[in-house]
């Protein structure tokens, strides 16, 4: 009989606490004082291309509602559809506010289709079309195949050259600095820069720190050839020789 009464009481008690949550929920959802009064927007910006203003518009937020009906879930990833945001991070700040944080997509280069020109990020994501006014900043990626633009993504093998380019956006100490790159030619074993000044450099290699090593090495024979008011007479450098050996290629007629 104990037993039974016992039994009896935990259900009443597990019922009382369903009711009493049930309660709390529908208070939340329908008090006044949870009402949206403030939608608070931090932009990580690199191009600063998403606006405050196309970040309200995209959420869907009425100021007004209620912020517990907020699917913070699904507002993430419909901000997230936004080909220029790479990620986006909300949360609700009692009693009335939304916060959201967006950080926007960082183009490393770009290429050219038949149905117009792309940016690519760092993941080799194509990610938007190139605006006019990004063009001329940015290194154009040549011998990306057509598999490639199809799926909007190009392939694992061709990632380490774009994770240089992320290096050399950062530090712009070496030379070639990222801004005098004009154009990256993928290529079986390595690929192929040009400089905005017309200067080949041919790297061989598959991984980064390989590029990296070849790159360092660049640097220091752009010096010397600086230095030695050379420079202009170099139209390529050929860095697909073993440990520090290079090629220097000179203009017709210059030695």
């Amino acid at each position: 009989m104990w037993a039974k009464a016992r039994r009896l009481l935990k259900i009443f008690g597990i019922c009382g606490v369903l009711i009493f949550l049930v309660a709390g929920v529908l208070f939340l959802r329908q008090s006044a004082h949870f009402r949206l009064a403030r939608i608070e927007i931090d932009l990580i910006k690199t191009k600063g291309v998403v606006t405050k203003e196309e970040v309200i518009k995209l959420s869907g937020l009425v100021l007004g509602q209620n912020i517990f009906k907020v699917n913070l879930s699904e507002l993430k990833k419909r901000l997230e559809l936004h080909p220029w945001i790479e990620k986006a991070f909300v949360a609700r700040k009692l009693p009335r506010s939304i916060y959201i944080k967006v950080v926007e997509e960082i183009p490393v280069a770009m290429v050219a289709t038949k149905k117009g020109v792309w940016l690519v990020n760092a993941e080799g994501r194509l990610f938007a079309r190139a605006k006019v006014s990004l063009m001329k900043d940015l290194p154009a990626l040549e011998g990306v195949t057509e598999e490639e633009i199809r799926a909007r993504k190009l392939s694992p093998s061709r990632l380490p050259v774009l994770e240089l380019l992320v290096h050399l956006q950062k530090r712009e100490g070496l030379v070639p600095p990222y801004a005098n790159i004009s154009q990256l030619k993928f290529l079986p074993d390595g690929f192929e820069l040009l400089t905005r000044d017309a200067l080949r450099v041919r790297f061989w290699g598959t991984n980064f720190n390989e590029y990296l090593w070849a790159y360092k090495k660049l640097d220091r024979i752009l010096v010397y050839l600086y230095e030695t008011k050379q420079y202009r007479r170099v139209k390529a450098v050929r860095l697909d020789y073993p440990q520090d050996k290079a090629a220097l290629i000179f203009k017709a007629g210059k030695g």
